[in-house]
């Protein structure tokens, strides 16, 4: 038992001194994320520019980043047989600053756990109301008239983070991740995406 016990403390010893190899401290990066809105097929494509500060041996991270989405704006009209129309397409321009700390000590593989404040300007062309006809027996709209109304916010909110990171190289990151925002009048966000980055010296 001894043995073993002095053998698992070698082990988490090499391991840990292999973590506190002296890393970088900035990186790039570019991600796509698929995001989804208030409605339940409203999701979208979001393109991202990252950078990241690293601090403590790449054990915190303070990241930043500015996105653009833009989704489809699908309207089911009411008291029709899922009868829908189109709007103009939705709009995000976000930025989101998240701090997150690594729950592995290991040079190449990072399991990242964070939270950060969240700004977004949003874009939509909502349904404020109409006038058509369904037919009772088919179920057919027809002399469909409706009325849209712009809308255009600044929301701010939170996000929350979960992502796995794989270091390619020395230089060159992979990643994947899991992200929550809420952003109050603006709704919640489900997010999730992959990202790639490149270390700054």
């Amino acid at each position: 038992m001894k043995t073993n016990l002095l053998l698992l403390f070698c082990l988490l010893l090499g391991f840990g001194a292999h973590a506190q190899t002296p890393t970088h401290r900035h990186s790039l990066g570019v991600g796509f994320e698929r995001v989804g809105l208030d409605a339940p097929d409203a999701i979208g494509n979001r393109g991202l520019l990252n950078y990241s500060r690293h601090f403590r041996n790449d054990r915190l991270v303070v990241g930043a980043n500015l996105g653009y989405l833009n989704v489809l704006n699908k309207r089911y009209l009411a008291n029709t047989n899922n009868y829908f129309v189109y709007g103009k397409r939705r709009e995000r321009v976000s930025a989101d600053v998240t701090l997150a700390f690594d729950l592995l000590k290991h040079a190449r593989h990072a399991l990242r756990l964070g939270a950060g404040p969240s700004l977004w300007y949003r874009q939509d062309e909502l349904l404020d109301g109409g006038r058509y006809t369904v037919n009772a027996t088919t179920g057919q709209v027809t002399d469909v008239q409706l009325k849209w109304r712009q809308e255009k916010a600044l929301n701010y909110g939170f996000n929350v983070l979960v992502e796995y990171e794989y270091a390619l190289t020395d230089q060159v990151l992979l990643s994947g991740k899991v992200k929550f925002a809420d952003l109050n009048k603006a709704g919640q966000s489900a997010i999730y995406g992959v990202g790639i980055g490149y270390r700054l010296q």
